[in-house]
């Protein structure tokens, strides 16, 4: 792995090109937020982790995946950067969110933005053809961040504008627990900041957080079999 660094100076980790072994790649981003409200369903939402990353690795585009886990609370910290899917063992996603303290919320999403445009123009600088989708799983409003709503809508128009990424798409996932009050700031927050989608799962059960990695998986798959076509790949039903 190769420690980088965005050009608004956020530090992230990329496999070098030289251990890289197809020409083509989607960049897979996993954003979660580990503030203190998700201790409640912490074991669920590891699960759905392991649930996504195995998905992924039976996926007939899994040698052509790279995938990227972030957690945040009052700041942001990269699990593990960008990698093949061969790479990266099941043990890895067991114990890994410690949840406590606020939401940088806007940061997080940010940074992952950043990162994936700027690890896209390393690959795409190398002829390797690629394009990406990016998920922000989160359960409250944000308290912490730095940058706001129109830094991440001018940094998905710089990632459009430059075209290093064939496509990217941005998935904000709201575990909501029905609270109309926080799933009307992140449907704003998807507006202003221009993301893609927003998808509100309501309560954080065993059985709507495994829906939402059946989501995750298959949006990732939809993602790698668009690649080389041109376009995004359309947005799916929850």
């Amino acid at each position: 792995m190769e420690e980088l660094r965005t050009t608004s100076n956020y530090q992230f980790s990329g496999t070098k090109i030289d251990e890289l072994g197809a020409t083509k790649y989607t960049l897979g981003t996993m954003v979660v937020d580990v503030s203190g409200s998700v201790a409640s369903y912490k074991q669920e939402l590891e699960n759905s982790l392991l649930t996504i990353l195995d998905s992924c690795k039976k996926s007939p585009m899994a040698e052509n995946l790279l995938l990227r886990l972030t957690v945040f609370n009052h700041s942001c910290n990269e699990l593990h950067g960008f990698k093949p899917l061969n790479n990266i063992d099941e043990s890895d996603y067991k114990n890994i969110l410690n949840p406590s303290g606020g939401t940088a919320l806007f940061d997080a999403t940010h940074s992952a933005i950043e990162a994936t445009k700027d690890y896209g123009k390393i690959l795409a600088d190398q002829d390797f053809l690629v394009n990406a989708v990016i998920f922000i799983v989160t359960d409250g409003d944000d308290n912490e961040s730095t940058t706001n709503p129109t830094s991440i809508k001018n940094a998905i128009a710089d990632v459009m504008r430059d075209e290093f990424l064939e496509s990217v798409t941005v998935i904000l996932i709201g575990v909501t627990s029905n609270n109309t009050m926080i799933s009307a700031y992140l449907d704003r927050f998807q507006q202003d900041a221009n993301i893609n989608q927003f998808v509100d799962i309501g309560d954080a059960t065993p059985s709507k957080l495994a829906k939402m990695a059946q989501f995750i998986s298959r949006s990732i798959s939809s993602t790698s079999q668009s690649l080389g076509s041109g376009a995004a790949s359309g947005p799916l039903a929850f």
